[in-house]
C-alpha cells in the first residue's frame, strides 16, 4: 500500500460516491505555466489541428459536433513541463491501481483550444469499438475566468447538470463510459489539457 496521498483519496473519494470529481490542487502552479506556454507555442506555430470525433475507421470531423482544435502530448517529450505532467500522470495511476486495482495500463492527453464560438456538443467519452478508456481527466489553463467568457463544462448527471467553469488550474476527473458531457460555446480563448487514464 502506498503512502496515503491525500488528494488522490478525495479522487478515489468523489468517484466512489458519484463517479466524478473535481480537484483545485492536483498540478502545481509553475506545472501548469509551463504547459500554458507550451500550448500557446503550438497555437502560435500551427501545431494545432482540428479534432474529430470517433476513431480509427470510424473517424471524422463534424464541425456541428466538435470544433476546438488539439496537439497531442508525447508520453516521451523532452519539454521539462510535459516531462513533470506525464510524470504525475503516471504517479496517480500507479496509486489507483494500488489503492482501487482499476488496472490502468496506458493514457494519452492532448491539448485542447477552443477559439471564440467554438464548442463540443453532448457526448460521451467511450468509442462503441473500444472500451479501453476508464477515466477522462481535464485540466484547465485559463487565467482569470469570468463567466461572461462562456467555456463551462456540463456534466450529465442522471438526476442533475453539473456546470463547472474552466477556470486556472482546476482539474476533473470522471468515468469516461457514464458520463455524457457538453463544452457550452466559448465566447474567448479556452486552453486546456484533455486526456484518458486506460
Amino acid at each position: 500500500m502506498p503512502d496515503m496521498n491525500p488528494v488522490y483519496e478525495k479522487i478515489i473519494e468523489d468517484i466512489a460516491d458519484r463517479d466524478y470529481t473535481v480537484i483545485e490542487n492536483l498540478f502545481d502552479d509553475a506545472i501548469l505555466r509551463g504547459l500554458k506556454n507550451r500550448l500557446l507555442q503550438n497555437i502560435k506555430s500551427e501545431k494545432m489541428k482540428a479534432a474529430g470525433i470517433g476513431n480509427r475507421n470510424h473517424h471524422l470531423q463534424d464541425h456541428a459536433i466538435r470544433s476546438d482544435k488539439i496537439h497531442w502530448i508525447d508520453r516521451y517529450s523532452e519539454n521539462q513541463s510535459e516531462q513533470q505532467f506525464v510524470s504525475k500522470i503516471d504517479n496517480l495511476s500507479a496509486y489507483l491501481n494500488k489503492t482501487c486495482f482499476t488496472g490502468i495500463t496506458d493514457f494519452e492527453f492532448h491539448y485542447a483550444c477552443f477559439e471564440k464560438g467554438t464548442f463540443y456538443k453532448r457526448h460521451i467519452d467511450r468509442f462503441k469499438n473500444d472500451n479501453s478508456r476508464k477515466f477522462s481527466v481535464i485540466t484547465y489553463l485559463n487565467e482569470r475566468w469570468k463567466k461572461e467568457h462562456g467555456g463551462e463544462l456540463v456534466l450529465y448527471m442522471e438526476n442533475e447538470e453539473i456546470i463547472i467553469p474552466p477556470e486556472w488550474g482546476k482539474t476533473i476527473i470522471f468515468r469516461s463510459h457514464l458520463i455524457e458531457h457538453e463544452v457550452l460555446p466559448s465566447h474567448t480563448r479556452r486552453l486546456s489539457i484533455t486526456g484518458w487514464l486506460k
